[in-house]
């Protein structure tokens, strides 16, 4: 729960408690103070439980969020992945070919040279 959540679920718990209280400090018949008792405390634990899915809610969201990102992060990833193994690929291919041009040409040369 990040520090908004607390600070709210605290503030409501705390509203609560202070509401009891003054419930029971109040000047009022038993049956009343445990009707008005009730009452709030069924008041705040609405709000609690609507800042609790408020949270919730927040947090699915970041963590959605952040799942969404990681894919996108890992697809690209993987693309350039596959991109500079082909560039590298090429590149051997490339390599292997002037290799074989050069040495074929340095064959030639030596032949020419024993010939002579």
């Amino acid at each position: 729960m990040g520090r908004g959540g607390k600070f709210w679920l605290g503030m409501i718990l705390g509203a609560a408690v202070g509401a009891a209280a003054a419930l029971l400090y109040a000047p009022k018949p038993g049956e009343e103070m445990r009707r008005d008792v009730k009452t709030r405390a069924k008041e705040a634990g609405r709000k609690a439980g609507e800042s609790w899915s408020g949270v919730k809610e927040s947090t699915s969201s970041v963590a959605r969020t952040a799942r969404e990102r990681a894919q996108k992060a890992a697809a690209k990833g993987q693309e350039m992945a596959q991109t500079y193994r082909g560039r590298l690929r090429e590149a051997a291919h490339a390599g292997r070919e002037a290799a074989e041009e050069k040495r074929k040409e340095l064959e030639e040369e030596r032949k020419a040279a024993e010939e002579a």
